[in-house]
């Protein structure tokens, strides 16, 4: 009887010991509170939390806070939508039963731009991981603006994997293009609210002519991923600018900069909502004096061989920007909206493109530019229209959601002077381009369809155009007085070439993109996509594209995706003048550039995988991202020089013609690197960011006769191998906030020189409305020697004269400048 009354008592005090856990299993809960933009709290927001058993939604109360209980812990995904803002998905976050999580969700204005990555989630205080697939960076234009940062490209110095080209030359105020992950600009797409901007002329567009000012973000998406639909017409990524939205209280701003070398920025805006009118309405202007006021520079005699005298060059630069937007809002949450951009730059470019020797060098390495300067103009109408697609409760978005966006935009050039027609840059042209997408969004409970046809017409007229070919030069006679008017626009080359022509060029470009996101439990995420693509220059493309994300906990992500994508060939890369023009001077090598009627689309296969992680200690967080890519080039766009006699089998040219230069679809091309990027909490509002990027961008194969300064296996030009920003920032919201950072640059870089690194630095304080700043650039003054140096570069290799013995380190490169040191003072009022 001992034995199982002993039993019994144990079975008992057992069965007592776990039935209250039994019956209440442990349960967490979250907190939070959703907020627009600027910090409005918004009502009836929809959030939900799905991927760990059923889904659970709540709406937010008046003061736009919500709360979950008795919640099941683990990982969750997040997305929020509420009626006129845009929907945040994809975000993860982790549900314990130890302490309840606080949220924090920023919402913005519902917009017509393409890219979906927008938004803003918090977690316990530190920011929620994202599932997309794409490594993507958000930089807050208006943080720049508050600095008076002239310049989206200047902003973009200091991303990895991202190249700021001078494309004429370097220095204070000169225009500047964008290359992600590899060395060619018209490789990266340019969006400004969903339109793409890129030129047909050069295939890129000037960022130097932007002002953070006037934009709400940038947003920069590496690869072709299939988080968004931004287009299958890019190689390296897509830059999306998003200009100011409405905002939902009324808000204004007035800012004054002033700083070195007679700088001046002004910059008057408004924004805000008057019942379901909406409007933003922004004005900015740039003066610069240059660093290079009518500076003395040399020329050279008629014979080109001592100097004969000096004439003025300088790099001033003013620019006037205005956009306005209209926007009405209908009870179920569409918008209609009118978009107005206008924009005006004039540059004196003769200090830009003029160049000198380096020091000890010869003194016939000079080339005086005086009297060259461009004049543009860039006007955009755009319409948009959003409007949600069947029922939806009260506050709550509809599942479906139709955009339509429209924009028609002219771009005038005008260039003066000697340089005129010495860089696909510098010709006298107009682009008129009109662009229509319509798109529809599916939200379903876990994932979304999106489908997107977009259709653009350009039309371009080139003045004054002979494909590749100088017929302008420097000044090597002698010139006017130093106090005289503008110089003349040079004669033609004596080599005979026939007259300047006005080339009309036109393209229509159709596609139509699907995209799926399948969110099957809250640690397995899909993304597929395909596009269809028919250009009337080169013809069909289809580009199937594949995503995966696995997110093990709510701060570790593993993300990989493989996709087809192409470049499509420049309007300009099918002229060919009949009859021909002559060969070149013998300086460019006795050729004369044409086009190639048969060139089409360099097309690639891309690959990516990146793993990002949350580190959380005690009232700290460390973020930690590592992403690797590879970009194979298939048919890649050469330059094939023919020899003599001028018979080639990649020539449709059969019988004696002048010796030729013209495009091929030859080249094997490889885009590899890694990028990482770290954030360290050093205090509740000082960070320490940390990036380092590797970008190995080399030619596998290609014709001889193509390889004009080309080494196979060896880094192109143009593209750092190594970069690394290091900044600490200290934002305190009111009172005093600092930062100051460090850029290197290693070899193969832009400017063609040694490698080397600049400094930045800047502090501002904070008190009832205002805020004054004093920032600084290139502190230390580094590579500042004025004007460009013809052949002080770093050498770089290349093949002889037979095309057969390779020979490293013999060909010259021009070193560029660097803008010397500026002081910015800065004084803003917010109301």
């Amino acid at each position: 009887m001992r034995a199982p009354s002993i039993l019994l008592i144990l079975v008992v005090l057992f069965a007592g010991a776990i039935s209250p856990a039994s019956a209440a299993r442990a349960t967490g809960s979250a907190t939070g509170k959703v907020a627009s933009d600027d910090g409005t709290p918004i009502p009836n927001a929809t959030v939900s939390l799905a991927g760990n058993g059923p889904l659970v939604s709540t709406t937010t109360d008046a003061s736009g806070r919500f709360a979950f209980v008795n919640l099941k812990p683990g990982t969750y995904t997040l997305s929020a939508s509420a009626r006129a803002y845009a929907t945040v998905q994809g975000r993860t976050i982790q549900i314990v039963a130890s302490a309840p999580a606080s949220l924090e969700l920023v919402l913005s204005r519902a917009q017509a731009s393409s890219l979906t990555v927008i938004g803003e989630v918090r977690s316990n205080g530190g920011n929620a991981l994202s599932t997309a697939s794409a490594p993507v960076v958000q930089i807050n234009a208006q943080a720049y603006a508050a600095q008076a940062v002239p310049a989206v490209s200047d902003i973009l110095q200091n991303q990895m994997s991202t190249t700021v080209v001078p494309v004429l030359g370097g220095g204070l105020n000169a225009p500047q293009v964008v290359a992600l992950r590899g060395p060619d600009p018209s490789e990266t797409l340019v969006e400004v609210d969903g339109h793409q901007i890129n030129s047909g002329n050069t295939g890129d567009f000037d960022l130097s002519l932007l002002d953070p000012a006037q934009l709400q973000s940038v947003e920069v998406v590496y690869g072709i991923a299939p988080s968004s639909l931004f287009g299958p017409n890019t190689l390296g990524g897509a830059l999306n600018v998003r200009t100011l939205e409405p905002t939902t209280t009324p808000q204004t701003l007035v800012r004054f900069s002033s700083g070195s070398y007679d700088t001046f920025m002004q910059t008057i805006q408004a924004t805000g909502t008057d019942n379901r009118w909406g409007y933003a309405f922004s004005l900015h202007r740039y003066t610069s004096g240059g660093q290079l006021d009518n500076y003395a520079f040399p020329y050279l005699n008629a014979a080109g061989t001592k100097i004969a005298g000096y004439a003025p060059i300088g790099n001033d630069m003013w620019a006037s920007s205005a956009i306005a937007k209209l926007r009405y809002s209908f009870t179920n949450g569409g918008f209609v909206g009118i978009t107005i951009r206008d924009q005006a730059v004039n540059r004196d470019l003769s200090g830009v493109l003029s160049a000198g020797p380096p020091p000890g060098g010869p003194v016939n390495d000079y080339e005086n530019f005086s009297g060259t300067s461009a004049s543009s103009t860039n006007v955009a109408y755009g319409l948009d229209l959003q409007f949600p697609l069947g029922s939806s409760s009260a506050g709550k978005p509809a599942p479906t959601t139709m955009t339509f966006r429209h924009q028609t935009a002219l771009v005038n050039q005008s260039v003066n002077g000697p340089g005129t027609a010495t860089s696909p840059y510098l010709y006298n042209d107009r682009d008129v381009t009109t662009d229509d997408t319509l798109e529809f969004d599916r939200g379903y409970t876990n994932g979304s369809l999106s489908l997107k046809f977009a259709l653009t017409d350009e039309a371009l007229s080139v003045n004054d155009y002979i494909p590749g070919v100088i017929y302008a030069d420097a000044i090597h006679a002698p010139a006017p007085a130093f106090d005289s008017p503008a110089l003349a626009d040079a004669p033609a080359d004596s080599s005979g070439q026939s007259a300047p022509t006005i080339e009309q060029l036109g393209q229509t470009q159709r596609w139509v993109g699907a995209r799926y996101e399948l969110d099957p439990t809250a640690k397995l995420h899909y993304q597929f996509a395909t596009y269809y693509s028919d250009y009337s220059t080169f013809g069909h493309s289809i580009d199937p594209r594949f995503g995966f994300v696995w997110t093990p906990t709510a701060d570790s992500a593993i993300r990989t995706s493989v996709g087809s994508t192409f470049q499509s060939p420049q309007l300009p890369t099918f002229i060919i003048p009949n009859p021909l023009p002559p060969p070149a001077p013998t300086d460019e090598g006795n050729y004369v550039s044409i086009g190639n009627r048969d060139a089409t689309a360099e097309r690639s296969t891309e690959y990516d995988i990146g793993y990002e992680h949350f580190f959380h200690i005690p009232r700290r967080q460390i973020h930690f991202s590592l992403d690797l890519y590879r970009t194979d080039l298939h048919n890649g766009v050469a330059t094939f020089f023919s020899s003599t006699p001028c018979v080639e089998p990649f020539s449709q040219y059969h019988g004696n013609y002048p010796c030729l230069s013209y495009p091929v679809n030859v080249t094997q091309e490889v885009y590899q690197g890694f990028a990482f990027n770290s954030d360290y909490a050093l205090a509740p509002r000082t960070t320490l960011h940390l990036d380092y990027d590797a970008d190995s961008v080399y030619t596998q194969s290609a014709p001889q006769d193509s390889l004009d300064g080309v080494v196979l296996y060896e880094q192109s030009l143009g593209v750092p191998l190594h970069k690394l920003n290091l900044t600490v920032q200290h934002d305190s919201g009111r009172g005093f906030s600092y930062y100051a950072g460090m850029l290197y640059e290693g070899n193969y870089n832009e400017l063609n020189l040694p490698p080397f690194a600049t400094v930045r630095a800047g502090a501002d304080w904070h008190v009832r409305g205002f805020d004054i700043g004093v920032y600084g650039e290139n502190l230390t003054d580094a590579y500042n020697f004025l004007t460009t140096r013809s052949g002080g570069g770093v050498p770089y290799g290349a093949y002889n004269g037979t095309g057969r013995n390779l020979i490293l380190g013999t060909t010259p490169t021009d070193a560029l400048p660097l803008a010397g040191r500026q002081i910015r003072i800065v004084l803003t009022h917010r109301t």
